[in-house]
């Protein structure tokens, strides 16, 4: 009896949570006279709007630049995260527990707190206007949740694997990337998709580091498109429909590792 209940409260938001998804997807289909009715699927499919952002509109640019950056930003993310967590977990140093603090002061403070001083710092390095100055930004702010990721997750490997490849005559770096890192590969999914997703989603960083034209990612795209063609509802729908699709694919292909990442590691 209570299975029934729960069934339609989950049906009932599954429906809230794709609902708009589906409305915009059924805005960017329809020509543009059928846009006024956005509930009604449309009943003619149409991708001129698709291919009007992506060629007039810039979109295939925006595409282009978000996609290389949120690709660095997840594979140095995955490098440096990891590397720090295998050393607080399983090393032995001087200012080990000052580290471990220094990445909790992290966590703390909101990155709209330090935004002007971290624009300083970029201005005055000259990476303003550049794909690296981006890239070392998001992996700056986020890096200290990621270490904490996956330190949790490290502290699941058996100590026995380590001991029995130092005696094989492995060091440091060996076990790390032979042993530890191929059996961490949940967490490892899990860290870069979700750094590639916030990077992706990302819109504050890229309207003070990127003000080029030229350097616009797509969030930045839909909203200058938004701001200058404002009564153009299909496309922007088709817009979103573009920054939206990679996500959900990467997220369908990689779903089992990040839920095992997460509820291994993350909730540990």
């Amino acid at each position: 009896m209570i299975r029934r209940p729960v069934f339609l409260l989950c049906a009932a938001a599954a429906i809230l949570m794709c609902a708009p998804i589906l409305l915009t997807l059924f805005t960017a289909l329809k020509p543009t006279n059928e846009a006024a009715v956005p509930w009604m699927p449309p009943t003619r499919v149409t991708f001129e709007h698709f291919a009007a952002v992506w060629t007039s509109g810039g979109f295939s640019r925006y595409f282009l630049t978000s996609f290389v950056i949120s690709a660095a930003d997840a594979l140095l993310m995955i490098a440096m995260a990891s590397l720090a967590a295998y050393g607080i977990t399983f090393m032995d140093f001087a200012g080990k527990a000052a580290l471990r603090v220094f990445f909790l002061f992290g966590l703390m403070i909101p990155a709209t707190a330090i935004v002007l001083p971290l624009y300083s710092s970029l201005r005055g390095l000259g990476l303003i206007n550049t794909r690296v100055g981006v890239i070392l930004a998001d992996v700056a702010l986020a890096m200290p949740i990621f270490v904490f990721l996956f330190e949790s997750y490290f502290k699941k490997v058996p100590n026995a694997l380590r001991e029995a490849a130092k005696v094989d005559g492995a060091n440091e770096w060996q076990i790390y990337r032979r042993i530890v890192l191929p059996i961490s590969m949940p967490v490892v999914v899990t860290a870069g998709l979700l750094e590639f997703l916030w990077s992706w989603n990302d819109l504050l960083l890229r309207l003070l580091l990127l003000p080029r034209e030229d350097l616009r990612t797509l969030s930045v795209g839909l909203l200058m498109f938004q701001g200058s063609q404002t009564r153009d509802i299909s496309g922007l729908s088709a817009g979103a429909v573009i920054m939206s699709a990679p996500v959900i694919a990467l997220f369908i292909l990689f779903q089992r590792h990040f839920v095992r990442g997460m509820t291994q590691g993350a909730l540990k």
